[in-house]
């Protein structure tokens, strides 16, 4: 009986092996990559070359910040109108029938679009099928090759306008799968009532997967910087399980906006202590955990509604009779006044 057990749980673990083998990618593309130490770029404007083991990539018009704390790059520059690409430099010896792009941020309003070149060649001059994105939108972008075959090559086009910013498309991973074979995504949203602790963010971050979703994490402020109040009206926040400020591997809201994604009208209205929910996109700056530029409050000590400011209405001078009708100062009698009444004399 219990050899029988082992043999089915062998079985078992075989099978499953099996799946996950049949989901992996044949090759996947991720930053910084192994040529790390010879494609520095800290420009929107230029064509370096990426490399995963003995594979390579032809990366144009792409930024790596010289891969300071960057583990992704973004394109789309607001110096002017901007082609960028992502292209094999060899020939895939697989048929590929699915390119799987994760897109962590995209301004959407200022790109044109994002399509699959599938070409013959490695100029791209005999291109067999372009493939385009059907929405603009972060998260996992998924190109399916109609016509997989081997010995292809393939280019990732992203045409961009000027934006009022740089950086309008930041991609962290490419990966191409093998005809049949289907992407495993992993979705790592929840609810707030389900906010992660700052442990689980920090173990999410280390996995790196599904990082393009939004979700909420929960803590207690441990440190608040308020440097960039003045010109941003947003605030870094670090929070943390206990309430004790890290001086390592912390994690920090950056760029925080207040509730409802709305700024804050005050450099102290977040303080130390404070128990909050923050929504946003995780990554990682350097040895800092973080949810990145854009995420916001989504609650402060339990409440969900800010009040920004109060205004309070300044006291009416006007005079009304008991008929309603407005009158002046030398009118004699009951009046009205700020819906109190008094004497007239």
């Amino acid at each position: 009986m219990n050899k029988i057990l082992r043999l089915t749980f062998v079985t078992l673990l075989a099978l499953v092996s099996n799946m996950m083998l049949a989901n992996e990618a044949y090759k996947t593309l991720t930053f910084p990559d192994d040529n790390k130490a010879d494609n520095k770029v800290g420009s929107y404007a230029k064509t370096w070359t990426a490399k995963i083991g003995d594979f390579s990539w032809e990366i144009t018009n792409f930024n790596n910040n010289n891969w300071s704390n960057w583990t992704y790059i973004k394109c789309g520059s607001k110096n002017g109108a901007s082609i960028a690409s992502i292209a094999t430099s060899s020939a895939m010896d697989k048929a590929i029938g699915i390119v799987l792009v994760t897109i962590d941020k995209i301004t959407a309003a200022n790109v044109n679009s994002i399509s699959l070149e599938v070409a013959s060649d490695a100029a791209f001059s005999h291109v067999k099928e372009t493939v385009k994105a059907e929405k603009l939108e972060k998260g996992y972008m998924e190109f399916k090759v109609k016509a997989p075959a081997a010995n292809l090559y393939y280019k990732l086009v992203f045409d961009c306008n000027a934006g009022s910013s740089n950086g309008l498309v930041q991609v962290s991973k490419v990966a191409y799968y093998e005809q049949g074979k289907t992407p495993t995504t992993v979705d790592i949203s929840n609810t707030p009532e389900t906010a992660y602790t700052v442990a689980k963010a920090k173990e999410l971050i280390d996995a790196n997967e599904g990082l393009a979703t939004n979700v909420y994490v929960k803590g207690i402020v441990s440190k608040v910087n308020a440097s960039g109040f003045e010109q941003y009206k947003n605030l870094n926040i670090y929070i943390s399980d206990d309430g004790k400020e890290e001086t390592a591997n912390a994690f920090e809201a950056f760029a925080c906006n207040d509730i409802g994604n709305k700024e804050f009208t005050s450099a102290d209205a977040v303080k130390v202590g404070d128990e909050v929910i923050v929504y946003g996109s995780l990554t990682k700056y350097g040895t800092t955990y973080e949810l990145a530029q854009g995420c916001y409050l989504y609650s402060l000590n339990g409440a969900t509604t800010g009040i920004n400011s109060v205004k309070v209405a300044p006291k009416s001078s006007v005079l009304y009779n008991l008929s309603g009708q407005r009158v002046d100062s030398s009118y004699k009698g009951v009046v009205i006044r700020n819906g109190k009444k008094f004497v007239n004399k």
